[in-house]
């Protein structure tokens, strides 16, 4: 699972704002179809956002992103106003009722509104009869002078128990930080193009732009923006010279070595920030084949075009060679497999609601078989750079310790930096108020 070049943040409003009807049903049509029928964040929301005036997006991406990422703490509190369950065909009432509880307590708007909005919704839901239930669930909830406390970890982080207990385990002084990341809201970092502009440079003209930002600490590439904005409005994106790319997605290049020369394979490549990244730093690579599933392929060529940039988009599937590869060995092959996405959950909220504990084994094995699939591929004293964006051994040394065991010619070259922590294979870092989780492990082939 990579890090989107474009990501939908989840802005909080600027200023003091009166949630109307159409925003609160949005969002709750929203959260409805990520709870109750296991949907995309990303899709449901760009689905129900389309229907609204642009202007209103940002606020119901608000409240919408900020309900998915607090469902832990605020269902059980939910429940505690309702005489009896809402029933499964009630799932959009309840997720007026969740965004209403995430309204009250994190954004800067009127209580009264937030009641008046949320109860008026119900009709635009075509619920007009629950309008009593909605109105007295959420005056009770307002009386409670409990409402804030909360009893145990789950509610507490708004994580489910397996997962806390997961990291607890794998991080044991440093599992509260990758949950109270999780509960931010994400940063927005560029990647300066350096085949079109340099760092400095950039960082002059968003200053003319009025647009605060600061270089990052663990990219030399990345500019770290004070506050998310539409890519839109970023001086020179439309030119290509900057992405949008999280500064531990940037840091790539320290760990696949020499590129000059190189015949390169960016498996499962989309949307294409690993492979543009390679290409803006080095120009004279032999080769560079970027392969993602064909639905998926069409935004590594929107990415490259906007970057001028070129190398051989395939759509296939990593785990069958056979019908892509051409034969030809690859000295570098970059896998950045898909994964459970404990990195990233401040990113991807959802993720905390989709996946379950059998999930993780359930990866580990799809990324055994990608590893055993791709590494015929490489050529002899080739480099395979294996990318997660999980922050779970299962997901990240495990696979690698079993490709290690079973292939005689495979032998990992550590390689480490200070910002990231050294693992038995790789090197991990964790979310923090600058960077997502990432993974990263290079397996040389002797």
């Amino acid at each position: 699972m990579g890090t989107p070049l474009n990501p939908v943040h989840d802005l909080p409003p600027q200023a003091k704002v009166m949630p109307t009807a159409e925003v609160c049903a949005a969002a709750a049509r929203i959260v409805d179809d990520v709870v109750t029928r296991g949907r995309s964040l990303d899709a449901v929301a760009a689905r129900h956002l389309s229907k609204l005036p642009l202007r209103r997006h940002s606020e119901a991406r608000a409240i919408a992103w900020g309900t998915v990422r607090w469902l832990y703490r605020y269902r059980p509190l939910l429940h505690r106003y309702l005489r009896q369950p809402l029933r499964r065909r009630d799932g959009s009432l309840e997720a007026l009722l969740l965004c209403a509880l995430y309204q009250y307590h994190h954004l800067d708007e009127p209580d009264y509104a937030v009641t008046t909005g949320s109860v008026e919704a119900a009709t635009r839901l075509g619920r007009a009869r629950a309008r009593g239930l909605i109105n007295a669930v959420l005056r009770s909830h307002l009386r409670d002078s409990r409402a804030a406390l909360t009893s145990d970890e789950e509610t507490c982080y708004a994580t489910p128990a397996w997962l806390i207990k997961r990291l607890r385990h794998a991080w044991p002084g440093h599992w509260q930080q990758v949950l109270e990341s999780a509960n931010q809201h994400p940063p927005m970092t560029l990647r300066v193009n350096v085949a079109r502009t340099d760092r400095d440079s950039y960082l002059r003209r968003l200053a003319v732009a009025d647009i605060p930002a600061q270089p990052s600490n663990l990219s030399p590439w990345g500019v770290l923006l004070e506050r998310a904005m539409p890519v839109t409005k970023l001086p020179g994106f439309a030119e290509g010279e900057v992405s949008v790319q999280d500064a531990a997605a940037q840091v790539t290049p320290f760990f696949s070595g020499q590129l000059a020369g190189c015949r390169v394979l960016d498996a499962c490549a989309a949307p294409g920030g690993k492979c543009s990244q390679l290409l803006e730093l080095e120009p004279t690579i032999t080769s560079l084949t970027a392969l993602d599933r064909p639905g998926r392929v069409y935004t590594i060529r929107e990415n490259l075009l906007r970057l001028g940039l070129n190398c051989n988009v395939t759509g296939g599937d990593a785990l069958v060679p056979g019908n892509w590869w051409d034969g030809q060995a690859f000295d570098l092959i970059v896998l950045d497999a898909p994964c459970s996405g404990t990195g990233v959950m401040r990113r991807h909220p959802d993720i905390r609601v989709h996946r379950r504990h059998s999930d993780i084994a359930n990866y580990a094995n799809k990324q055994e078989q990608l590893l055993e699939a791709l590494w015929p591929l490489l050529t002899p004293g080739g480099r395979l750079l294996y990318i997660t964006c999980s922050v779970l051994p299962e997901e990240n040394d495990g696979p690698l310790h079993n490709l290690v065991s079973r292939q005689a010619d495979a032998r990992p070259e550590l390689v480490t930096t200070a910002e990231g922590l050294a693992t038995d294979l790789g090197c991990q870092f964790l979310p923090g108020p600058y960077h997502d989780g990432l993974y990263y492990a290079r397996i040389r082939k002797d």
